[in-house]
C-alpha cells in the first residue's frame, strides 16, 4: 500500500468545470484504468464504452459552451447492477432475470445524470445482492480475498481507482461491508433519503440506495444529488456526544479491528468529541430474528415477480437454498421475528438516547480469502464467515438510522479496516466521519493494484 492525492469526484468536477480537463480525457482515464486492472478485479458486468464515449463528447461540447449542467459534470459514477441503467440489462447477478435492457434509468440514477454524471457502467452483485462475496469480483488489496458485498463490484472499482464514485444498495450492509473491507467510504442512508424506484427489491421496508467513494466529503456531494437536498456538514465535532459500543456487546471481533477502532475513538476525543460507553442489545442476539424478516420477504418478492418457483433451475445453488429455507418459515414465525426485533429496537434506541452519534467496527473482521466463504452444496450451506461479516450493520438498517463507513486502519497484513458512524441523519454522520478523516491518512491509502491507475 501507499499514501497519494486520489482523485475525487470533487477534483474530477472542478477540472471539468475549469477545462482542465474534459469529459472525453476523464472517461478516457478510467477506461485506461479499467483495461489495466478489470482481468483481476473483474468489477464490471456491462460497459459501453462507444455509447459512453459519444455522451463524454456531448458533455465537452456542453462544458465548451458554458453550459454545467450540475455538479458531476463529467464525472464517471458506477452503479450496481440491481439497479436500472437505461440500455443495459438489470440482471442481478443472476440467470433467472431477463436479458432486456432497461428502457430508463431509476430515479436515483437519473439524478445523477441530471447532475452531468457520465454512467460508467454496471457493476457485480452477490446474487439479488443475498450475500457478501460477490463472485467473481475479488478485493483490490488482495485479490485471494472476497471484497463483500452485494455492492462488492461497486466497492472494488472505486479501491480499483477506476471510478471514483459508484452506487451500490443497502439492505443489511450491504455498502458499507464491501467499503469497509476494500478500504473506501460507503453511505446507507434512511431509507426515505434516495427515491427507491427501479431497483430490484429484497426487503422493500429495508431497501436503500447509496453511494460509495473514497472520502466523506465526496458521500457527501453525492447523497446531495441523489436526495436533492443541500448535504451541509458541521465544521467541527468538538461537544459531540460520541456513543462507543462495548466489546462485551459486539461479540467475537478480530483483535486488529478492535485496536483500530479504540485508535479512532481516541482521535475523536482528541478532536473535541465527548466520548462515552453505551448499553445496547448484543449483536448476536438480532441475526436469528433478522434472518426469518428478511428471508420471508425475499420470497414474496421472487413470488410475485414471477421468478419462483417458475425459474428455481436458473437460480445459484446458495440463493436457491435461502428460498427453500424461506418457504418452511411459518406465519407465526414470521409474527414472533418482527415482535422480537422491535424489543431489540426499543433496547438499542434507549441505548443511543444520550448520544449523537455512535460508533463501532463496520465488520468483525478483515477480508476473508475466497475459499472461506466458499457456500457449501453438500449441506453444509452457507459460511459461517458471511454471517459474522454482516453481524455489526444489521441492526442499525432496521431502526432506520443512517448509517457510513469509513476506513480507519489496516491489519498487520495489510487489509484495510472500517470505522461504522451511525446516527438519526446523513449530514451528523457524514459529518463526523468528514471531520476524522481530516485528522487521519487512512483513506488516502491505495492498493498495489490501484497505483498504475492513479494520476501524477
Amino acid at each position: 500500500m501507499t499514501t497519494v492525492t486520489r482523485r475525487t469526484v470533487r477534483s474530477i468536477a472542478r477540472d471539468v468545470r475549469d477545462g482542465v480537463r474534459s469529459p472525453l480525457e476523464v472517461l478516457e482515464e478510467s477506461l485506461s484504468r479499467m483495461s489495466r486492472v478489470e482481468s483481476a478485479v473483474r468489477a464490471f458486468v456491462s460497459v459501453d464504452e462507444e455509447g459512453l464515449r459519444a455522451e463524454a463528447i456531448a458533455l465537452g461540447e456542453e462544458t465548451a459552451a458554458g453550459r454545467v449542467r450540475g455538479p458531476l459534470h463529467g464525472v464517471p459514477i458506477a452503479v450496481k447492477d440491481v439497479i436500472d441503467v437505461r440500455g443495459h440489462a438489470t440482471r442481478g447477478g443472476s440467470q433467472v432475470t431477463d436479458d432486456r435492457p432497461a428502457t430508463s434509468d431509476a430515479p436515483a440514477v437519473r439524478r445523477l445524470r441530471d447532475a452531468g454524471a457520465l454512467i460508467l457502467g454496471k457493476t457485480a452483485t452477490h446474487e439479488f445482492a443475498h450475500g457478501v462475496t460477490t463472485p467473481p469480483t475479488r478485493n483490490p488489496w488482495d485479490v485471494t480475498r472476497i471484497p463483500g458485498g452485494s455492492s462488492g463490484g461497486s466497492a472494488a472499482a472505486v479501491a480499483a481507482g477506476e471510478c471514483t464514485g459508484a452506487l451500490g444498495s443497502d439492505t443489511g450492509g450491504s455498502v458499507r461491508v464491501p467499503a469497509a473491507l476494500c478500504g473506501v467510504s460507503g453511505l446507507r442512508p434512511r431509507p426515505s433519503d434516495i427515491p427507491p424506484g427501479g431497483c430490484l427489491p429484497f426487503s422493500p421496508k429495508l431497501d436503500t440506495c447509496g453511494p460509495i467513494a473514497g472520502d466523506a466529503e465526496d458521500l457527501a456531494l453525492l447523497f446531495g444529488v441523489l436526495s436533492a437536498t443541500r448535504c451541509r456538514l458541521d465544521a467541527t465535532i468538538a461537544g459531540l456526544r460520541v456513543g462507543v459500543v462495548p466489546a462485551a456487546d459486539l461479540g467475537d471481533v478480530h483483535p486488529e479491528v478492535l485496536l483500530a477502532v479504540e485508535a479512532a475513538v481516541r482521535e475523536l476525543a482528541a478532536a473535541g468529541a465527548t466520548t462515552t460507553a453505551v448499553s445496547v442489545p448484543p449483536f448476536a442476539a438480532w441475526s436469528g430474528p433478522r434472518t426469518v424478516y428478511v428471508l420471508h420477504d425475499f420470497l414474496a418478492v421472487h413470488r410475485a415477480a414471477g421468478w419462483y418457483p417458475d425459474r428455481v433451475a436458473r437460480y445459484g445453488e446458495e440463493v436457491a437454498s435461502y428460498l427453500a429455507l424461506a418457504e418452511k418459515i411459518t406465519a407465526h414465525e414470521r409474527e414472533s421475528a418482527v415482535r422480537e426485533l422491535h424489543r431489540l429496537e426499543g433496547l438499542l434506541r434507549a441505548g443511543l438516547e444520550g448520544v449523537d452519534v455512535v460508533v463501532l467496527p463496520t465488520t468483525a473482521i478483515p477480508g476473508p480469502a475466497v475459499e472461506e466463504c466458499a457456500f457449501a452444496s453438500d449441506g453444509g450451506g452457507r459460511s459461517p464467515v458471511v454471517a459474522t461479516l454482516m453481524r455489526l450493520c444489521g441492526p442499525f438498517s432496521w431502526c432506520g438510522l443512517a448509517a457510513v463507513t469509513v476506513p480507519c486502519g489496516f491489519t498487520t497484513g495489510g487489509l484495510p479496516i472500517g470505522l461504522q458512524v451511525v446516527g438519526r441523519d446523513v449530514p451528523t454522520v457524514l459529518g463526523v466521519a468528514a471531520r476524522y478523516q481530516a485528522r487521519t491518512e487512512h483513506h488516502h491509502m491505495v492498493p498495489a493494484i490501484g497505483l498504475a491507475a492513479v494520476p501524477d
